[in-house]
């Protein structure tokens, strides 16, 4: 055996050694390494700087009540929207109209507890009086809490107009009845039902929420708004949803977060028709009840449909932020499928320009599409914190929620201060305002008057009394 065998001989037996050790090495437990805590979402929300979550667990379904920390950061706000987020999606618990902390988001049927409040077209009705908060059942028989829920049923399906009503009394096991195909729409007809002018910075923000968008199934999305038990409650304590209450009360306060109350809260929704190229499997899906105005104008084509979650607005008026906390998500294919065609150019389809024009046809006769799609270009180029959405979509693998993302949260870093971010909006649902200023939410709300006594409303435009 020549030198050069030898060596090489030997580099091998002594690599094959190294190798056998550094097995021996890694199969042996290392005692000075520990597992990382456990952090919940009762953790994630303590301490001056909060950290991040990394487990969801029951203590998820608390809603937040402030934003986190002390140093008031952006990344602080974020966290806070996120934990919201979260807890405003926990299952709910029907008898109470609350987080049912028995149930888990991850495992159990996706039934949001946002979405047994109440909304505005709940509240200010045309006539009678508001709906009930909740279902009281007098026991926990399942029979009788199905027959207080679907009394609360009835009540919302008596407000719908006649050819509505017939639909939804043969599809009981729909709740969703949606027929806003612009944001402001109730407010821009309230307002003008009233005859009562509207500042001409207002009027140019509301004439350009009230376009429908049009997806690239050329359906329209539409909207609904949502109100927690503290905004109802003070609602109602004043007798806001009529016309005297509103006149009565004056410039109007809504409640804050505090230690016993969670404070005001709004929850303004998008939702899009699912069609072809939507893979339902990730969106949040309700059936729903779909017409085009007050009267009841049907949409050509089935009726109920499978709507698919597209934006979720989440407001609060907080102790340390009275001008309200503003959380903006939304589904993570809006801007690249949902409502944006890569393939066609600027000129031929022009970014956040409507497709739709009065008098505004959703479907031709046979059901086919009547309007172009909308290009939807968003003016936040980006999230706030993509590193905290990945964190979240990961904790929430497995369930519908992994495929939506936290635009952004607005919120004022101390007394006179601007807005943090300076803008802020939501592609679905602020799809055509002019990103020639900053749009600011909070600059948006600050103008926000009831209708129609015409006080201001505490950046709530919600306040439409009908009678």
């Amino acid at each position: 055996m020549n030198k050069t065998m030898r060596y090489v001989l030997g580099s091998a037996l002594i690599c094959m050694s190294i190798s056998s050790m550094a097995e021996g090495v890694q199969q042996k437990p290392s005692a000075s390494t520990p597992p990382p805590p456990v952090i919940n979402c009762s953790a994630a929300q303590t301490g001056d700087s909060p950290p991040m979550p990394n487990k969801i667990d029951s203590t998820c379904a608390s809603m937040p009540k402030d934003i986190l920390g002390s140093g008031d950061t952006q990344s602080d706000a974020d966290q806070y929207s996120w934990l919201t987020f979260i807890a405003a999606n926990w299952p709910v618990d029907p008898k109470t109209c609350s987080a049912d902390t028995a149930a888990s988001i991850l495992t159990s049927a996706q039934n949001p507890t946002w979405l047994s409040f109440l909304t505005d077209d709940d509240v200010f009705v045309a006539s009678g009086k508001p709906a009930g908060w909740c279902a009281q059942p007098t026991s926990s028989k399942s029979k009788e809490v199905a027959a207080a829920l679907s009394a609360q049923q009835q009540s919302r399906i008596a407000q719908l107009p006649p050819v509505v009503r017939t639909l939804a009394q043969a599809h009981p096991e729909v709740r969703l009845y949606l027929h806003y195909s612009g944001k402001s729409q109730a407010l821009v007809s309230a307002a003008s039902a009233a005859d009562r002018p509207i500042s001409k910075q207002l009027q140019q923000i509301l004439d350009a929420t009230a376009q429908p968008v049009t997806d690239q199934n050329g359906r329209f999305v539409r909207y609904a708004v949502y109100m927690n038990a503290d905004e109802y409650g003070y609602i109602k304590s004043k007798n806001l949803w009529n016309k005297a209450g509103q006149k009565a009360a004056g410039n109007l306060t809504f409640p804050s977060s505090n230690a016993s109350t969670i404070g005001a809260m709004e929850f303004k929704s998008a939702w899009k028709v699912l069609g072809k190229n939507d893979d339902p499997s990730r969106f949040f899906t309700q059936m729903a009840i779909v017409y085009n105005d007050e009267n009841g104008s049907p949409s050509p084509g089935p009726n109920p449909v499978t709507v698919g979650l597209v934006g979720l607005h989440i407001t609060h008026k907080t102790q340390r932020q009275p001008h309200w906390l503003w959380s903006t998500f939304e589904q993570v294919d809006n801007d690249t499928r949902s409502f944006y065609n890569p393939d066609c150019l600027a000129k031929v389809c022009p970014p956040n320009m409507e497709t739709a024009r009065k008098p505004y046809k959703e479907l031709n006769s046979d059901g086919s599409p009547h309007n172009k799609p909308v290009q939807v270009v968003p003016f936040n180029k980006a999230p706030t914190n993509p590193a905290m959405n990945a964190v979240f979509q990961d904790l929430l693998k497995g369930t519908p929620w992994t495929y939506y993302k936290l635009v952004g949260t607005q919120w004022e870093g101390g007394f006179g201060a601007q807005p943090k971010p300076a803008k802020l909006g939501n592609s679905v649902l602020e799809t055509f305002v002019s990103d020639t200023k900053p749009y600011s939410c909070i600059g948006c709300h600050k103008m926000a008057n009831d209708i129609p006594a015409n006080f201001t409303s505490d950046f709530s435009f919600i306040i439409n009394a009908k009678q």
